[in-house]
């Protein structure tokens, strides 16, 4: 076992698109902690597995945590969010904490509102997040006893300005407009501000993305509720493995 001070383990895709700037969840800057990047080139599952259906290659993903593991990380993460429909099978892979969403805040935020208070949960992909009967949502705990209210950036008005930060990541976003972080900044902003004023009883809003921590402060502004993000769940497990004394 070795460890080089790099607490938390990131797996992030191999390839680069604009929205992978200071703030995002897999730009190593973006903590002010140091922070360990293994890199998975064939993320995608091959056509045909049903095992596979969510689309993620499940034993890269495993090769890639107990490398990590190896390595000394204290703690594993990934680089998106939908990939919390293959929570268990990492979690069960290794023998440190994985946290694959920042879904998995769900129950948590549930039980410190109110019992009249619902959790707003941002998604890129409602679509996604829907499938196979919620399975993102379950693998992170969430379930019926769970008040919530579900939208996608995939939905809203503002899909192609949503989208532009993918440019280059795969053939579909080819062809979509430039890259313009204030532009997308609002649209995420506005769309969680209609979220909320569609359904008054929200308490607290979750960003399922990893891009979104970038626009995570202008969706609290917009609201004025508390906002949690991917970067959120990095850091409050880093304290809790990472521990300073006091005396």
């Amino acid at each position: 076992m070795f460890y080089f001070g790099e607490p938390i383990g990131i797996i992030v895709w191999k390839v680069w698109y604009p929205a992978v700037i200071h703030g995002h969840h897999n730009y190593a800057t973006t903590y002010e902690f140091p922070v360990r990047i293994k890199f998975i080139e064939n993320y995608r599952a091959p056509k045909g597995k049903e095992e596979e259906w969510a689309g993620w290659n499940l034993p890269e993903y495993i090769r890639c945590a107990k490398e990590l593991e190896e390595e000394g990380v204290c703690a594993i993460t990934t680089n998106c969010g939908l990939t919390g429909t293959i929570q268990k099978e990492l979690a069960d892979a290794v023998n440190v904490p994985v946290f694959t969403s920042s879904l998995l805040l769900v129950p948590l935020i549930h039980r410190m509102l109110g019992r009249n208070k619902k959790v707003g949960i941002l998604v890129s992909s409602a679509k996604y997040a829907r499938a196979q009967n919620y399975r993102l949502l379950r693998s992170c705990g969430i379930d019926e006893s769970i008040p919530y209210v579900l939208y996608g950036m995939d939905e809203s008005e503002y899909v192609d300005v949503w989208n532009s930060q993918f440019r280059g990541l795969s053939p579909e976003y080819s062809d979509v407009m430039e890259y313009d972080p204030k532009k997308v900044e609002q649209a995420v902003a506005l769309t969680a501000k209609k979220m909320v004023s569609e359904h008054p009883d929200i308490g607290a809003i979750v960003l399922e993305c990893t891009e979104m921590p970038l626009y995570a402060a202008a969706v609290r502004e917009a609201t004025g509720l508390p906002v949690f993000d991917s970067t959120t769940l990095v850091r409050f497990v880093y304290y809790s493995i990472v521990k300073k004394r006091y005396f």
